[in-house]
């Protein structure tokens, strides 16, 4: 019965941190920070590469979670939605990281600027047959980003689509680029 009773009262609190900081109580949104920092931070610091990566994916993640706040529905603990908001932020950055790497390995946007300027040089070329082969959305997708050098955000407006699914395509087009261009003779 004492834990039912616990509960009730640690839910009591954590509705009303909620509605203060969807109310843009700064005292709220200190105490809020306080009391989870600590909490992210540690399961951060065990899965990033540096502590400096770690509090930066949680100042991000705090960020998201106070743009995001009116999506929190009660249904989970306030703790259990920021590990989650932190666990997708964690995994962007590893996302990130790869494209990073995979980039290096293959100049893609020299590679696309090349197209742009269509001369004769035989990488141009390469890159007219890969654009060829794939499909007309993921061509699209990589002229606007490295021809057009159009950001991500301003992709996901023009194309009415989120950043999280833009940065999805790009992903798998970069991919199918490469692997196209490594297969062309």
């Amino acid at each position: 019965m004492k834990k039912g009773l616990l509960n009730q009262q640690k839910q009591k609190k954590e509705d009303k941190l909620v509605k203060q900081l969807r109310a843009g109580n700064k005292k709220a949104v200190l105490l809020w920070f306080k009391q989870y920092h600590q909490y992210l931070f540690s399961i951060a610091v065990k899965k990033l590469p540096s502590k400096e990566d770690a509090e930066e994916i949680v100042q991000e993640t705090f960020v998201n979670c106070l743009k995001n706040l009116n999506q929190f529905r009660g249904k989970s603990l306030l703790k259990t939605w920021m590990t989650r908001i932190l666990s997708h932020q964690m995994a962007d950055f590893f996302r990130k990281q790869y494209a990073k790497k995979a980039i290096r390995v293959l100049p893609l946007s020299e590679l696309l600027l090349d197209y742009q300027f269509a001369n004769a040089h035989e990488t141009s070329i390469r890159v007219k047959r890969v654009l060829g082969k794939m499909k007309s959305h993921k061509q699209e997708l990589l002229k606007m980003k490295y021809v057009d050098k159009i950001k991500i955000k301003d992709m996901a407006i023009e194309l009415n689509k989120s950043v999280k699914s833009i940065e999805s395509d790009l992903f798998r087009a970069r991919n199918e680029f490469r692997r196209l261009y490594l297969e062309i003779d």
